[in-house]
This record gives C-alpha cells, structure tokens and sequence, in this order.
C-alpha cells in the first residue's frame, strides 16, 4: 500500500455529523405533520418551528463547516443579498415571533435603499434575529419596528421598541455578556457586535427620547457595495437555485454566481430543490441529474407539470452532468431542461456565458401568482383522487367550511381594525389555500402580513377577501361538479 493513510476526522467534524444528522431529523419531522388538520395557533408555532430549524440548517452548515470553524476572527465571507427580499422575510418571520404576545411588529424601510448589497446573509441575520429577539423580550405586547435606511452612504439597520430602555448602567452595558437580573440582555447583543464587526459594521446602542430603545448596525459603504463585474455578465438582482449533492461543486457555483452579482440560494438532494421551488420564485435553476432521494430528471419533470398546471412561474432550468452522450442529451431535454452544464464546470467565464444566454433568453413572463386560477382544478382533483370515494363530499364541505370561516374572522378583523387578528387570519390562509394551490389567495395574504404597517395592511385586506370570494366560489361550482 502506498501513500499516507487518510487523515482522521477531527473532534469538529464528527459533531458537525451529528448535528446535522439531527437537524435532518427536525426538519423532515416538520414536514411530515399535517398542519392543515391542526388549529391556527399549534399550525403558527409550527410554522414558526419550522422556520427556526430552516436557519440552523444553514448554521450548521456555514459556522461549523466555514470558515469560522477555522478562524473566529477571519473576516466574514462575502456574498449577494436582495436587500428588500431580506427585510421582507425577516418581517415576517418576526411577526410570527410576536404574535403570541400580541407584540405589534412593523418594517420602517428609506428611500433609496440599494437592490444588492455584498454582504453575508447568515451573518447579517444572526446579527438582525439578536436585535429583534432582544427587543421583543422588553416590549412584550407593545411596538417592535425594524428600520433600514441610508444615512450618507452608510447602510443602517435598526431594531426599535418602546420598552422600558437601557437601565442605569447605560446603553454600553448591554453589549456585556450574560447581563443578569431586571432589564438583562443576556449573551444577544454580545454575540450580535461580534457578527457586526465581522460583516465591517459596528453596533451602537441607545435610549429613545420618547422612552424604549434601539440598537443600530451601521455598516460603511466599503462594507457593503459591491460593483459590477468586468468581463463577466451582470447578473445582479438575480436569484439562481444550484442543486447538487456535491459540496464541492455547490461552493465552486456559489462562488461564480456570487463574482457576478446573483444570489444563489443551494439544494443537496432533489426533494430539497423542489421544496425551494414550491415556496420561493427563482430566475434559474441549475439542477445535478445524479443526485440521492431524488434524481434531477425527476424535479425537472415534476417543476414543469407544475408550470403547466399554472401554479408556478416559467423558470428556465439547466441540467448538470458529467455524462452528455447524443441519446442522453435528448432525454434531458425532453424532460424540460433548457441545456446542459456539463461537469467538470468550465472557468467562470464559461459557465457565466451560458447562464447569461439564458436569462437573456428569457420571454418577458406576465405570470404571477395573481394571475393563477382561483383555485388549481388538477391539484383538487388529485386531492379527490387520493381520497376514499365515501369521504370526498365531506372532505369538499371541510374545505368550504374552513374557507368561509376564514372569510367571516378576516371580515370581522377589517371592520374593527383589528391589525393583529388580519395578521393571524392571513397566516391561517397561506396553509389553507395551499392545499387546492388557490395562488392568488397565498400571494394577497402574504403581502398582508409585510404590509408596511397597519395603515397598508388595512388597504389589502378587501383585496384579499376580494380573492378570498372568488376562491370560495370557484371550490363551490368544482365541488358541485366532482
């Protein structure tokens, strides 16, 4: 035998196995459980659960297997963020957060905000989740605001609350860590000036004048512009799905689409890349056809019958392979692939060329989630299909039920101008409509829940119940006619 024995895995390694091992285990769980059956406040929690274990994922797999593993103080690694998408999500996550406190939580968001920043999303959101989480815990039933804006051309983040504010020991003292007894702050804000100064930023606290508190990221231009590309295309704003098994090439992609501008968002099995393209819009996806649980072949085939049901957006898809023989290449792209990557990947030039024809090719799309039918007559039918023969017209009546219950709480929440009781039926309806695919619905009520607030959510809501009546109408004249 020739050669040096394969290195040992370290302490480090082997618990980054176990921890993801059962961070799997959690969010496969998750999945599993049937939310639709369960009542809205279980089905938030849940939601909420689920939403928590989806960002340990990606803890675990950036801080144990990154470069923070390696180096604490190494600077954090930079990559594209869609800005407002950003803001837009944490609100909602947030929202959920505080809804058991009946905590009002709403987004301040500038003018002028940039589309794209270069920053490093995990930590830019470990950085915003200690903000929040520290405000809500002293503002329980009160005001949260999270606040983005340009101040020259410094990028300024900020979590407000009108609380009881810093104690005597000032502002400063809560950056200390484990800060024990009345107004503690714990290890939050600690470990929150950590990522700060990670990211190129720094973190200040204060005491509002008018009573509560803010915590302020400031983050210099240097620290967060990022220029276009030379001699690469631009894809800046964009959003690219990478689904590949491979580590490996999963980084290499990342890093060229990071070089020229796109956000890249990564799947490791074909199961994870179409839970990505069932809850978020891509402008590409670049999927591996040799991948485990799920075979590339099979997503491609399984997004676009959903495209052509109308229940999802016209997105182009390339295949990855290492095999392109004639005969191959047609069944690839016959099952819907736009072209193939062929693996080893070329140099960022190369791949960047291909990936720019083919967002350049795309036909202008009016599809949203808007302009879907009411409700997805194939996905009913499906529904209808899987159940017993005696049970459907009691299942058809649940459904109409559940709808119009619904309908009757958000009605009673307009009129009494209840921002609170909207939120919590708009969140009931992004489940409920999933279940007949009634996109139009889904899309409504989720721009009521990132409403900016009360005042914007209160203009949606007749759109949503607008939307709502037509649900329930198309359902009734299906059902009458199974």
């Amino acid at each position: 035998m020739t050669g040096d024995p394969p290195e040992a895995p370290g302490p480090l390694a082997l618990l980054g196995h176990d921890i993801r091992a059962a961070v799997s285990d959690v969010i496969g769980g998750l999945r599993l459980i049937d939310r639709d059956v369960l009542p809205d406040d279980v089905r938030a929690q849940v939601e909420r659960v689920h939403a928590a274990s989806e960002l340990l994922a990606r803890l675990v797999e950036e801080v144990l297997a990154g470069p923070l593993a390696a180096d604490p103080d190494a600077p954090a690694p930079t990559g594209n963020l869609n800005l407002p998408r950003f803001l837009a999500d944490e609100l909602r996550r947030w929202r959920g957060h505080a809804a058991p406190d009946g905590t009002r939580v709403a987004l301040d968001r500038g003018d002028g905000l940039p589309e794209v920043v270069r920053l490093d999303q995990l930590h830019l959101r470990r950085v915003v989740a200690n903000l929040m989480a520290n405000a809500l815990r002293h503002a329980p039933g009160g005001a949260v605001d999270l606040a983005a804006r340009l101040e020259d051309a410094d990028l300024v983040i900020e979590a407000r609350d009108d609380g009881p504010g810093f104690g005597d020991a000032g502002p400063e003292a809560a950056f200390a860590p484990a800060v024990s007894g009345a107004g503690s702050t714990g290890m939050g804000l600690h470990i929150a000036r950590a990522h700060a100064e990670r990211l190129g930023g720094r973190l200040t606290a204060r005491n509002r004048p008018g009573g509560g508190a803010a915590v302020t990221l400031r983050l210099p231009e240097e620290a967060w512009r990022r220029d276009a590309p030379e001699g690469l295309p631009d894809l800046s704003g964009l959003r690219v799905l990478v689904a590949d098994d491979s580590a490996t090439t999963q980084a290499l992609l990342r890093a060229m689409l990071s070089r020229m501008g796109a956000e890249c968002e990564t799947a490791a099995d074909g199961i994870e890349a179409l839970n990505w393209l069932a809850r978020e819009r891509f402008d590409l996806a670049v999927v591996d056809l040799e991948m485990p649980s799920l075979g590339g072949i099979e997503v491609i085939r399984s997004e676009r019958l959903r495209q052509a049901r109308g229940i999802a957006p016209p997105t182009p898809i390339l295949a990855m392979t290492a095999y392109v023989l004639h005969d191959d290449r047609d069944a690839i792209i016959e099952a819907g692939a736009e072209d193939i990557l062929p693996k080893p990947l070329g140099t960022v030039e190369e791949v960047g060329a291909i990936l720019a024809r083919h967002l350049a090719a795309r036909t202008p799309s009016h599809w949203s989630p808007e302009a879907a039918p009411p409700v997805s007559a194939a996905l009913l039918a499906e529904l209808l299909a899987a159940t017993d023969e005696a049970d459907r017209a009691a299942f058809l009546a649940g459904l109409k039920a559940d709808f119009a219950a619904v309908e009757a709480r958000m009605s009673r929440a307009v009129e009494a101008e209840d921002p609170d009781a909207l939120a919590a039926e708009a969140h009931a309806l992004l489940s409920l409509a999933g279940v007949v695919g009634a996109l139009p619905v889904q899309s409504r009520a989720r721009a009521l829940l990132t409403a900016d607030g009360p005042d914007e959510a209160a203009r949606i809501a007749p759109d949503v119940l607008a939307r709502l009546a037509d649900l329930r109408r198309m359902l009734g004249q299906l059902s009458d006619n199974p």
